[in-house]
């Protein structure tokens, strides 16, 4: 028990992945770290699909979607937005002052396109530790069995769809775009306007969810005319140039 004369070491902060998708896509080291946690700050969704990870009787918070950065102002009540953000501001510092373990647990990829990115730019005075795990780009490649970058000489390019619009420099051997409700004829146009119409395209939907999960091969030509048939989610990885064919099956 500690005492008014006892020094308390600083508690530790986690920015931690859950990876994408299945529960299980946690790494050992998250797991572990997600095990000895007094605070633990995780959307509703994932509330639920780690609450067999979670400590018994610990706190847990929703750390909201785009806190501490921009993402959260758009369409949002600043006021609430703001006091939101105090309160988990000051249940975070108060934790840490008091030599808890705190663990932010992000659903994806914390430095890329993550909702709790802004924890990063926010808490950067408490050398908050990023723990990886598995993101939709690396559920994706392996479930396109597609090797990147296995030649020195290979270039590859991730961005946004929106970021292609502006982009103005030499054609990558690959190109991957993360898309948010995909407008499948705008991108086609953009795409065609930098690549010969046969050039391969594979679509990735719902990467990492297991039970879920699927890719589709096409022809850049036939990306427009297609995609309606195609179903396409709103969370979507979209795959372009020097691309391997899909894999078929042996008769056995």
């Amino acid at each position: 028990m500690l005492t008014e004369s006892s020094e308390v070491s600083p508690g530790e902060l986690f920015l931690l992945s859950a990876g994408i998708g299945d529960a299980d896509n946690l790494t050992l080291k998250a797991l572990n770290t997600l095990k000895r946690a007094d605070l633990v700050l995780a959307m509703p969704f994932l509330q639920q699909q780690l609450a067999a990870y979670l400590p018994e009787g610990i706190p847990v918070l929703d750390p909201g979607h785009g806190l501490f950065s921009p993402l959260a102002r758009r369409g949002g009540n600043p006021v609430d937005i703001a006091r939101k953000e105090d309160e988990i501001r000051q249940r975070i510092r108060m934790a840490i002052s008091q030599g808890r373990c705190v663990v932010v647990v992000e659903f994806g990829d914390p430095t890329l396109f993550g909702p709790q990115a802004g924890y990063l730019a926010e808490f950067r005075d408490l050398n908050p530790t990023i723990l990886p795990g598995i993101s939709s780009f690396n559920a994706a490649n392996a479930l396109l069995g597609q090797p990147l970058l296995h030649d020195a000489s290979q270039r590859l390019l991730m961005t946004t769809a929106q970021g292609l619009k502006n982009y103005t420099g030499s054609l990558p051997d690959i190109l991957v775009l993360f898309t948010m409700q995909l407008d499948a004829p705008t991108l086609s146009q953009q795409l065609l306007q930098r690549y010969p119409p046969d050039t391969a395209v594979a679509l990735v939907f719902h990467a990492g969810f297991s039970h879920a999960q699927r890719s589709t091969h096409l022809r850049l030509d036939e990306l427009a005319a297609t995609s309606a048939a195609l179903d396409i989610p709103r969370e979507c990885l979209i795959y372009v140039g020097q691309l391997l064919p899909p894999a078929t099956t042996v008769p056995r």
